[in-house]
């Protein structure tokens, strides 16, 4: 006797061996389902991003993608201990701009090129983390191949700029330049407009993708499948963003330091005079209370006639130095806390001014910051009432 699991949307057909209890069939049909499920759940996509780009924008463009170990990056997802990694498909024995100017050259356009004209498309091609961790290095290699040679059979392989795999960021990907040539000139509006762009990513998948077991996204969908190059913007965006506003907080704790730094010093110098004077006002009221003590122990005979007057001296003198006595000790409390402020205030001034040798760019960035967040609060036409905002 067999069972038969049969989830017939999917042509997953399992043959289950005879099973005397039917807890163990249910135990296994659960496993069945369960790593059914997660193979659903962990599908990876093919990805194919494009960014147009003119003259000007190309030597920086190369100096990225042909970069070695000793390239300043400030991608942080870039580890340069794994540069030595990266590999080219197709590499020319000149620059990019020599390569572009070779083939326009050879086009013979009967008027000038523009400086606006668009002279590369660059390709960022790949897939997510877990695809390429199944591969082996052998089968990577294969694959950008494949990638490299889709392009190539679409727009010529003599239009190609470059196409380079970058191995030492979080995700392996092919950056694949070509210049936008189609019947004899450039024309990258046309070339790659948003229907030719959206039958490319068809054709991409159908050619590429199938044969990787890799899925296209949805045409319209709102799913957010970020690609390699929209993950690195946008994780270099929220680094800036952190960036500028800790500059920001930093910049505003500087000022407020350096402000109340003179404050502190200030009403420091004002402690330190009140304190003497004081010292000052209770030295002759300690005199006093020494007398007064001598009298009571009877070191000192009064006459009769000063014994009123004196102990009411006595109890006066008694009292305000009580007084006087507590004024000191709080004066002196409040010294103390002012000067723990102080030495912290300090503290924040030194690390700011640390901050604007290290980072003088973030701070002038803050500072901008800053300046428009006042601007807008300035600006604005709302103020907090007690149960929200009103006008």
């Amino acid at each position: 006797m067999k069972y038969v699991i049969d989830t017939s949307s999917t042509s997953w057909v399992r043959s289950i061996a005879h099973y005397t209890s039917q807890a163990k069939y249910r135990s296994l049909c659960r496993g069945l389902l369960t790593r059914k499920i997660k193979e659903d759940n962990e599908i990876s996509y093919l990805v194919c991003h494009m960014e147009k780009y003119h003259k000007t924008d190309i030597t920086p463009i190369e100096r990225e993608n042909e970069r070695d170990e000793s390239y300043p990056a400030n991608n942080p997802q870039i580890d340069c201990t794994r540069t030595r990694n990266n590999y080219t498909v197709i590499k020319r024995q000149c620059s990019y701009t020599q390569h572009i100017n070779k083939r326009i050259a050879e086009l013979d356009l009967p008027t000038k090129v523009r400086k606006d004209a668009v002279l590369m498309c660059s390709f960022v091609v790949g897939s997510d983390r877990e695809f390429f961790k199944n591969l082996s290095e052998r089968e990577q290699e294969k694959f950008f191949a494949d990638c490299t040679r889709f392009f190539a059979d679409r727009y010529g392989e003599e239009n190609i700029i470059s196409a380079v795999v970058h191995m030492d960021e979080t995700t392996p990907h092919l950056h694949l330049n070509l210049i936008p040539i189609a019947d004899g000139r450039l024309c990258a509006k046309q070339l790659f407009d948003r229907k030719a762009l959206q039958t490319l990513q068809t054709d991409f998948h159908s050619v590429v993708g199938k044969k990787w077991n890799l899925q296209r996204g949805k045409e319209g969908s709102t799913a957010k499948h970020l690609d390699t190059m929209s993950y690195k913007v946008k994780k270099m965006k929220d680094e800036a963003v952190a960036a500028v506003l800790q500059a920001s907080e930093a910049e505003r704790r500087k000022e407020a330091a350096e402000q109340s730094q003179a404050h502190a010093e200030q009403a420091t110098h004002e402690l330190e005079e009140k304190r003497e004077q004081l010292q000052r006002e209770v030295a002759p009221l300690q005199a006093a209370a020494d007398i007064a003590q001598e009298y009571n122990a009877g070191k000192r005979k009064p006459n009769k006639k000063d014994v009123p007057a004196l102990a009411a001296d006595n109890a006066r003198l008694k009292q305000e130095l009580e007084y006087s006595i507590k004024d000191q000790h709080d004066v002196f409390q409040l010294y103390q806390k002012t000067e723990r402020e102080r030495l912290s205030l300090q503290e924040d001034a030194k690390t700011l001014r640390e901050l604007r040798e290290q980072a003088p760019d973030k701070l002038r960035e803050a500072l901008a910051t800053a300046e428009q967040r006042k601007a807008v609060k300035r600006s604005s036409p709302f103020k907090s009432s007690g149960n929200g905002w009103s006008k």
